[in-house]
């Protein structure tokens, strides 16, 4: 029955807007202009990927339609994506592979998968939204995102960016109901129920509070496979001049994830630093620690078996990581980012970097590399991903 509301909340107001427009013509006795927009965003890139023992050569491209309309006296955004891949050799492909969102109730998407290239297509966004005097209503597949993190999501379950992607520009949708209230200026919850692809129930209740330098946020969350409460807060540093964070996870597994993986609670640690640095600059380092995950390289294939059977958010299968990321411009139109990531386990580093150039208003030139330095035998996390090269252009239209 509550999965039943759920669907029925986030697909019929698709069937049933044109329907809905018609009657309010008969009833006013004229149509109200109409007020929808539309735009989105071409990608294309050409690639090289280094493997372990073989190299190979491709491209990745994705086009993404966006529709806003006024319904209902609030907003229906809808954003519908494809992806297309090719690559000379099969054994790539699968590093193209999109991970599974697992709060998502309704199966939107069609894939066609072949020995060298691939399409995927998906409604990524479709809600509905309306604004209160002092709250909001968000019904249908939707962005959400807990957490302060700005490279790791410990406390993120609802489709968070892999910390490996080169790319966030859009975060995965979930199949949600997500009620924000303001109880004062300074003090919102916000409410959120989810169904997952196992069609079971999922709710999330945070509170988030503005200090006078800083914030703090509670989440409690029931979840199929655990639940957990996590504790957030950033405050600046005027001694340092620094924005300091830190977040706290503490979750009980469920009977089946702690046969799944031999636990039967996790915790997850972050603790962050951020600066700006010049006038565009900013500088952030990050520090994580999880309990779901290898103490030892030996125990690298056990973890990744046992997220494969498990919906909780692998960040990773090694306990401890270090990240530093920075981000600036080289000029009005040329911007940078960097990041590096320290595997504390085995000690092996991975970095990437994105370069964008606006050539124009609407278009974009990109450059992206992520490199994992070799060091001794293929025994390492980051060493069992290719290398990688990219050069595309991005369209806004």
């Amino acid at each position: 029955m509550i999965k039943n509301v759920l669907i029925s909340a986030c697909i019929v107001m698709q069937a049933s807007s044109l329907a809905f427009e018609d009657d309010l013509d008969m009833l006013l006795g004229e149509a109200p202009a109409e007020q929808q927009t539309w735009s989105g965003v071409f990608e294309a890139n050409l690639l090289v990927l280094d493997g372990q023992t073989d190299s190979a050569m491709g491209t990745n491209q994705f086009a993404r339609l966006e529709s806003y309309t006024q319904l209902w006296q609030g907003q229906w955004v809808n954003h519908a994506q494809i992806d297309f891949d090719y690559v000379n050799h099969g054994w790539a492909l699968p590093m193209f592979a999109r991970p599974d969102v697992a709060d998502r109730a309704v199966d939107l998407e069609w894939q066609d998968i072949q020995s060298h290239h691939q399409w995927h297509t998906q409604l990524d966004w479709s809600y509905w939204q309306r604004s209160f005097s002092n709250s909001s209503l968000t019904v249908g597949r939707q962005p959400v995102t807990l957490g302060l993190g700005r490279v790791f999501s410990p406390t993120d379950p609802l489709g968070a960016f892999n910390v490996f992607d080169l790319d966030r520009l859009y975060k995965s949708g979930v199949d949600a109901i997500k009620y924000d209230y303001f109880l004062t200026g300074s003090v919102q919850t916000q409410s959120i129920a989810t169904v997952n692809n196992h069609d079971h129930l999922q709710l999330l209740q945070t509170i988030k509070g503005s200090l006078a330098q800083g914030v703090w946020l509670v989440t409690l969350a029931h979840r199929e496979e655990q639940n957990y409460i996590s504790v957030s807060a950033q405050h600046y540093i005027a001694g340092l001049d620094v924005d300091g964070y830190a977040e706290y996870l503490y979750g009980s597994l469920s009977d089946t994830s702690e046969t799944v993986f031999k636990q039967d609670s996790h915790q997850r640690m972050l603790l962050g630093l951020s600066t700006k640095v010049g006038a565009n600059g900013m500088l952030a380092v990050e520090w994580l620690q999880q309990t779901l995950a290898a103490n030892t390289q030996s125990d690298y294939a056990l973890w990744q078996q046992r997220y494969e059977h498990s919906n909780i958010t692998n960040l990773g299968i090694a306990k401890r990581y270090l990240a530093l990321s920075y981000a600036d411009e080289w000029s009005d139109l040329t911007r940078y980012e960097l990041l590096a990531m320290q595997n504390l386990i085995d000690d092996h580093i991975n970095v990437s970097a994105v370069i964008t150039h606006s050539a124009s208003d609407n278009l974009q030139v990109r450059f992206a590399l992520a490199y994992t330095p070799s060091s001794g035998p293929i025994n390492s996390e980051f060493e069992q991903f290719s290398d990688l090269v990219q050069l595309g252009i991005r369209y806004y239209f």
